[in-house]
């Protein structure tokens, strides 16, 4: 069998991967604001302009509706770390004019499926020797297929979204090494740490999750070191040094939210939003209800899992309408489950989760540090089931989660897979589906419109997109 991990294949492979994703953010266009004249563009440049000043507002005029006006400016409630890669404009004349988000996009993506590649280079080192064909898989699978693919759409919203990922991923990336290598420990706390205020600084959601991951590792090693005293006095200082990052990240957070509305644990104030005069709704249904929920749960997984709310029963109503009216803001497009764009990591993540029943395959150790990992990790994905708003970008929260489980998982699974004839065949025919449903979404996403989907599909989900691409 052919392998893609050779030296040679693998970089030509990873080459075309890369050339492929700048021809999609460049290829593929979509106005995230089609009513500004310039929609949301300039947001990070004006945000940039104004740190600078030391100020934590932004131009109306780039903002537009998705801007809070509070004691008589506008602010958004982004993260500021995406406007910071706007710096080297400063350094051209009316550089702050140039839109970036395209380039920021395809980097974020490029930075995000090398992490992965390193990540499944060090899984696959502990592949047995005859499950070549997986390492060859998941590489398919990572570069073609899920938030690789699914999110290659040039917005500003998507490239917070993409550059939360990156963090998440390099998360991902050292969360592996702390449960499967004690010499990594160390080393990885900080890298994790970094990785973590990041994503606080980026989007709020994600830093939220990789934070609370890191926190219940550290106090797994901690409780560790009682039964390590070799060990100890070293882990003890790197998660010391670990903290303190962590620590100096919340104080920048909440710096920035003291200068944007006042308070430092508000990092967005809705009742400011400039879209409520277009909906008026949403304020009252935010005093009921809040902005997160457990009674939107059952209707985030149907968002996100099983997407029967895009389509219309018999009577031309589409299913669970009345709830999701009641309930949430938007339920936007497109349609997408991650049953069909992530089948082989959901896959390798039930195996993993599996493996815990059996004592022998995993020690004790090993488990606590992977649950806490994992009890982290699954915040971000519930405040997405919870969120008065479902929107295709916020898939982005459950994929540390779902990556983390999926490489671990592919552990056990290269050990089953020479025992199950099914696994294999099952494994190439999830991967294909992935592929060939994650550029489909993409498609879809790229010509879909934002805010309350219902609104926009009066003759139905098939009409609608078939109107859009012109057949």
């Amino acid at each position: 069998m052919l392998s893609l991990f050779s030296h040679k294949n693998k970089y030509i492979y990873m080459t075309l991967c890369i050339i492929w994703y700048f021809g999609d953010i460049l290829c593929w266009y979509r106005s995230p604001l089609p009513v500004e004249k310039d929609g949301l563009a300039l947001t990070f440049n004006s945000m940039m302009q104004h740190l600078l000043h030391g100020q934590f507002d932004v131009d109306p005029d780039t903002v537009g509706k998705e801007g809070f006006l509070h004691n008589g400016h506008v602010y958004a409630y982004w993260g500021v770390l995406p406007a910071f890669f706007r710096l080297p404009l400063m350094l051209l004349h009316n550089g702050l004019h140039i839109d970036l988000t395209r380039l920021s996009c395809a980097i974020a993506a490029i930075i995000m499926f090398l992490i992965n590649c390193k990540t499944l280079d060090y899984i696959s080192n502990k592949f047995s020797s005859d499950t070549l064909w997986l390492k060859n898989l998941l590489l398919v699978a990572i570069s073609l297929s899920g938030m690789q693919i699914c999110f290659l759409c040039s917005s500003l919203y998507q490239e917070v979204c993409l550059w939360a990922l990156v963090f998440g991923m390099l998360f991902v990336h050292w969360a592996l090494r702390t449960c499967l290598t004690e010499e990594d420990i160390p080393k990885a706390l900080i890298w994790m740490s970094i990785a973590s205020v990041l994503a606080l600084l980026t989007r709020v959601s994600m830093g939220i999750g990789l934070y609370a991951a890191e926190g219940l590792l550290i106090l797994v090693i901690l409780w560790r070191c009682r039964s390590a005293p070799l060990l100890s006095r070293r882990w003890l200082q790197y998660s010391a040094l670990a903290i303190l990052i962590l620590i100096a990240g919340l104080a920048i957070t909440a710096e920035i939210n003291i200068q944007r509305w006042g308070n430092p644990l508000t990092f967005a104030n809705y009742s400011l939003y400039l879209y409520n005069a277009d909906f008026p709704d949403r304020m009252i249904r935010t005093q009921q209800y809040g902005l997160f929920n457990i009674q939107r749960i059952p209707l985030g997984l149907i968002y996100f899992f099983f997407p029967l709310w895009a389509f219309q029963d018999s009577s031309g109503h589409f299913f669970f309408q009345n709830t999701f009216t009641r309930l949430i803001d938007a339920a936007e497009l497109p349609p997408s489950s991650f049953f069909l764009t992530d089948g082989i990591f959901l896959l390798l993540g039930g195996i993993f989760l599996l493996s815990f029943i059996k004592p022998k395959l995993q020690t004790i150790n090993f488990k606590v540090s992977a649950l806490a990992i994992m009890a982290g990790l699954t915040i971000p994905a519930l405040l997405m089931l919870m969120a008065i708003s479902m929107n295709f970008r916020y898939r982005a929260e459950f994929y540390p989660l779902i990556m983390f489980m999926g490489f671990m998982g592919a552990l056990p699974a290269s050990r089953i897979s020479t025992k199950n004839k099914w696994f294999k065949p099952t494994c190439i025919s999830l991967v294909v589906i992935g592929v060939i449903a994650s550029h489909f979404t993409l498609l879809l996403y790229d010509v879909s419109a934002l805010g309350p989907a219902t609104r926009f599909m009066k003759n139905g989900v098939v009409a609608y997109y078939l109107n859009h691409l012109g057949l």
